[in-house]
């Protein structure tokens, strides 16, 4: 599914699967973000499919930019590292990857996470170049302390990869929360993190669960921040 010029749903809503995997394509490069599995039902395969589709191969994936470490998001990690794919993440993140324990939530699957170790750290602020592409990390701890939102800006376009930072419903208009079982869920650092994002540019919102925002996401990260107030202020 083909979301804007350039920018494609490999996995998620539209397969009748949960959990949102997107590609990107440039010049010279093809990354994924986020590719797990929620659940028994493995989607690597699916994915691989969906490439094709796109006239690629999975070997032509040149990097998967985790948004955090929980089963559904990275747990396809090493799998793409061995097909030659450049793994991307924050700090939190490549720890949690590396040991593939708790914080890859495997026990809320009830599946064992393959460890992976990170190729490239990114942190708040810094920049990925891939080919033609630059995406920039914006921190977004809470939900998990490894949330990044991948930020790239295409044809004047400021798009966010989201991962679990602000999920929507099928039809992308009302806005829920990240999950709170997670054993690095953080309230205050959650609440946190959508303040200062609800003062950031966005024009498209590509969450891990839901349906995109085109136009205007900025609203939806706002009503994300308000959402958050009224529903956790003690």
């Amino acid at each position: 599914m083909q979301i804007l010029p350039g920018i494609y749903l490999a996995n998620g809503f539209a397969y009748q699967q949960h959990q949102n995997g997107y590609l990107v394509v440039g010049d010279d490069a093809a990354v994924l973000i986020d590719s797990g599995d929620l659940g028994e039902r493995e989607t690597f395969g699916d994915i691989a499919a969906h490439l094709a589709i796109w006239g690629l191969r999975p070997e032509d994936v040149t990097h998967l930019l985790v948004t955090h470490s929980h089963f559904d998001h990275a747990s396809h990690a090493a799998a793409w590292q061995r097909l030659g794919a450049q793994i991307v993440a924050s700090a939190p993140a490549a720890e949690a990857m590396a040991a593939g324990d708790d914080r890859c939530i495997g026990y809320a699957v009830q599946r064992a996470f393959e460890p992976c170790r990170v190729d490239r750290v990114l942190a708040d602020g810094e920049t990925l170049a891939a080919g033609n592409l630059s995406f920039r990390a914006i921190a977004a701890p809470g939900h998990a302390d490894s949330c990044l939102i991948y930020e790239v800006t295409l044809d004047g376009r400021r798009i966010w990869f989201c991962g679990d930072v602000i999920l929507t419903d099928v039809e992308g208009r009302e806005v829920t929360l990240g999950w709170n079982g997670g054993p690095d869920f953080c309230r205050p650092t959650y609440l946190e993190s959508l303040r200062r994002l609800a003062h950031l540019p966005c024009d498209v919102l590509l969450p891990g669960h839901g349906a995109p925002r085109v136009g205007e996401a900025w609203r939806q990260v706002q009503m994300a921040y308000t959402k958050a107030l009224m529903e956790w202020r003690s």
